[in-house]
């Protein structure tokens, strides 16, 4: 019924039922913070634990090195040698993966239920006891690694955009302005001495939040971790971590050369972190811009138009700030003739508030995302982590869904009337090499 409203761009009101969640939390006497989710409808169970360390926690020196760490972490530990953590987890059915950004990194593996030991001693082993298993051989064999990673996600078309927006966006000293890959300098300097420092600082028990979901009991669950992971030493808390930026913005235009073949806009505004309020309306104001046909800013450059190739809104916060983010690309139409699209697109907010109809579809959609963060594992899981840090409770959906259903129109007038403003605002122009279509005035973006 939803996707057969939407296809006729209409959105009547629907009574949709509350998203809920059941999982536990714990604490272990080294600090250690542990959520328990059951789900008896599988016989896997994922392990994801996060810690709050990411590109934003980086000194002088060290960029790259959070992000460093999600390779050094499988290199062996005190009792997992060398490339055994990969083969054993295998070996026993499982697989694994992590991720670093500005605010965070985490690891996480799936496995059958028959596994769990496996999975608990692996992990404790490189919490607790990785610096055993650092050495300079593995050290630069990861720096080379991450090197050319870097490389290669750099040579992709659009590959350096995030990095050039979010450079534009936030000034000299804030915590987001350098690449989470980090700057070539450092990687290179990093030292064995370094890395094995800032894993001291940063991977510590009380600086984790570990979620275990999927076929398994709590209490079963608790004991075997328990096991594991309480001879791990408490290191004390964590450090204190960067607050929510609290200077003025720098309004600019940026011009990113690339191998592209047609030209990319992106109007970016400074807006909140995850923890404000205004989140709910600026993600509402979001799909209310860019739903598919029948939203204002996706007809006026696309579906109308075809004055663009592609078009999108999107709100975007981390811990301690955010971003609202619009992009429409073209090989033909000039950069400055979307650029004043987008931003009557946002001038028609204030002065045509969203109707009924319109707000009713948005919440449709974010009740769509809520509903898809509950039947991934991965998704279930960081989102757990999400609301027990941001709200104190790993049960927060009903909570979220309960503010999204009480923002107004006039919400989202004032915050598109608040945040996206001159003074937050930046642009970025994306061009095939020695193209001169850029919006007038942009000076090229460097990335270190």
């Amino acid at each position: 019924m939803l996707l057969f409203l939407s296809a006729l761009g209409f959105a009547a009101p629907v009574d949709l039922p509350i998203p809920t969640t059941n999982a536990t939390v714990h604490r272990l006497d080294n600090g250690l913070t542990v959520l328990i989710d059951e789900d008896d409808r599988t016989d896997s169970v994922l392990l994801h634990i996060k810690y709050g360390v990411g590109a934003r926690d980086e000194a002088d020196g060290e960029h790259g090195c959070a992000h460093l760490f999600e390779h050094l972490m499988f290199e062996g530990s005190a009792n997992v040698p060398n490339n055994a953590f990969d083969t054993w987890l295998t070996a026993g059915g499982g697989s694994n993966n992590a991720y670093t950004s500005d605010d965070e990194t985490a690891y996480h593996m799936t496995f059958p239920s028959g596994a769990l030991d496996l999975a608990l001693f692996l992990e404790s082993d490189r919490l607790g006891f990785l610096d055993a298993g650092l050495d300079t051989e593995n050290l630069e064999n990861q720096k080379l690694v991450v090197l050319q990673e870097r490389e290669q996600g750099f040579a992709d078309p659009h590959g350096r955009d995030f990095e050039a927006l979010i450079r534009l966006q936030y000034p000299m000293g804030h915590p987001y302005h350098v690449p989470t890959i980090g700057t070539v300098a450092d990687v290179e300097g990093f030292t064995i001495e370094a890395v094995t420092d800032f894993w001291r600082r940063h991977y510590r028990t009380q600086n984790a939040v570990m979620v275990v979901t999927g076929g398994i009991k709590e209490a079963e669950a608790m004991e075997r971790i328990t096991h594991w992971f309480s001879d791990i030493p408490d290191a004390g808390p964590a450090l204190e971590r960067s607050k929510p930026w609290d200077k003025p913005y720098v309004p600019a235009d940026g011009v990113l050369y690339d191998d592209v073949e047609d030209r990319t806009l992106y109007i970016s505004y400074a807006t909140v972190p995850l923890s404000h309020e205004d989140t709910y309306a600026l993600d509402l104001l979001g799909y209310v811009l860019d739903n598919g046909r029948g939203t204002r800013m996706a007809d006026a450059l696309y579906y109308a138009s075809n004055l663009a190739t592609s078009a999108w809104a999107s709100s975007w916060n981390s811990e301690i700030d955010g971003q609202f983010i619009l992009s429409a690309a073209s090989p033909s139409t000039p950069l400055a003739k979307l650029e004043k699209k987008m931003d009557a697109a946002i001038k028609d907010i204030i002065k045509n508030p969203p109707t009924a109809d319109e707000i009713e579809r948005a919440r449709q959609s974010v009740y769509a995302g809520l509903q898809r963060s509950l039947e991934s594992p991965n998704a279930r899981a960081r989102m757990l982590v999400s609301c027990f840090e941001n709200t104190g409770t790993p049960n927060c959906l009903a909570d979220e869904w309960t503010n999204i259903q009480a923002v107004t129109a006039e919400d989202i007038v004032r915050v598109a009337s608040t945040w996206l403003t001159p003074e937050r605002r930046i642009t970025l122009s994306v061009v095939p090499r020695d193209d001169t279509g850029f919006i007038a005035g942009a000076t090229e973006v460097e990335i270190p």
